[in-house]
């Protein structure tokens, strides 16, 4: 439908070309806010394998270090965008559980919107005694598919009702070469890495430390989205302590939308689009939600209007404003 706008709009005079091109534009924003007007939605991948739950010696894990920074977007969503929807997905358990029915993927949330229940939930693997209990409960198995995570992952964006305006899936993990010695799972993996590039899926990557140091060109150089202002020829830092990870979910997390477009006019011949950002904004509590007393269950507000002589209930199409 977007494109029939285009073409709609779309000039055959030659001298008509400057009102064309401004036309074109339009048409091209009006895209842009269709695409910017649904919701948007991210999807923790974390790797749950073994290795992600040893600790260096200063008692924090990566797993921990994951789960607390996960922890954090989400009471920051509650308050800044409680309207996304998050997901946190493990892979590398022994027990599976997702709609395809992969092996060694677990979705412990599905894609809904933040809340208090969701990070009690989270709370619960933290530490030694969360360690205890994840290990209990999911297990550890290193042959996982990473394809069929990403795969996984896919279908959790396709089975949401809603439009989606971003889909974003950020990748923790310590491991940079999980297939070294699957040539096919690999190869899976670029391909299902590529499905999701094609269809507008971005694909981040927040690697962790790890003995000897994360070297990205052995696998995921290929695997995740690189940003146009960020350098392909540089490696980013691997994430050693939590505010380092944090500040690195954060720059990805956050949305980047210009607020307006302008044209810098070089001469009367050369123009270049410029974007204005907002860097700062202010971050409103979300409208309270009434609840019942008794289940704190949220309640809903229905209003009805009756016939004030014969007592019959009215509908809609019975009343009318007036002033």
């Amino acid at each position: 439908a977007m494109s029939e706008w285009v073409s709609y709009y779309r000039s055959e005079g030659p001298e008509e070309q400057e009102e064309e091109e401004e036309q074109q534009e339009e048409a091209a924003e009006a895209v842009a806010n269709y695409r910017f007007s649904g919701r948007d939605s991210l999807i923790f991948l974390v790797d749950a394998s073994q290795a992600m739950f040893e600790s260096d010696g200063d008692g924090v894990t990566p797993f921990d270090m994951t789960i607390q920074c996960i922890r954090n977007v989400y009471t920051s969503k509650i308050i800044s965008s409680d309207r996304d929807l998050l997901s946190v997905v493990f892979y590398g358990t022994e027990k599976n559980k997702n709609s395809a029915d992969f092996k060694h993927i677990y979705v412990l949330q599905e894609l809904d919107n933040p809340g208090a229940k969701r990070v009690l939930e989270l709370d619960r693997y933290k530490g030694d005694e969360g360690r205890v209990l994840f290990h209990e409960t999911f297990g550890h198995n290193a042959d996982y598919s990473l394809g069929e995570a990403l795969w996984a992952c896919s279908n959790l964006f396709s089975d949401v009702q809603v439009r989606l305006s971003h889909k974003r899936i950020m990748l923790f993990t310590n491991e940079d070469d999980p297939h070294a010695n699957d040539s096919a799972k690999a190869k899976l993996a670029r391909t299902r890495a590529g499905d999701l590039r094609d269809t507008g899926i971005i694909l981040d990557l927040m690697h962790l430390k790890k003995p000897g140091g994360f070297d990205m060109s052995l696998f995921y150089r290929d695997i995740i989205n690189i940003a146009e202002d960020e350098d392909l020829g540089i490696q980013p830092e691997e994430s050693e302590k939590l505010e380092h990870l944090m500040k690195k979910v954060r720059a990805k997390e956050t949305k980047k939308r210009a607020l307006v477009r302008l044209n810098l006019y070089l001469n009367k011949d050369l123009s270049l689009s410029v974007g204005v950002y907002n860097l700062v904004q202010k971050a409103y509590k979300p409208y309270p939600v009434k609840l019942y007393r008794g289940t704190n269950e949220p309640v809903k507000i229905k209003t009805r209007m009756f016939n004030g002589k014969t007592g019959s209930l009215l509908l809609p199409s019975d009343t009318k404003r007036a002033q």
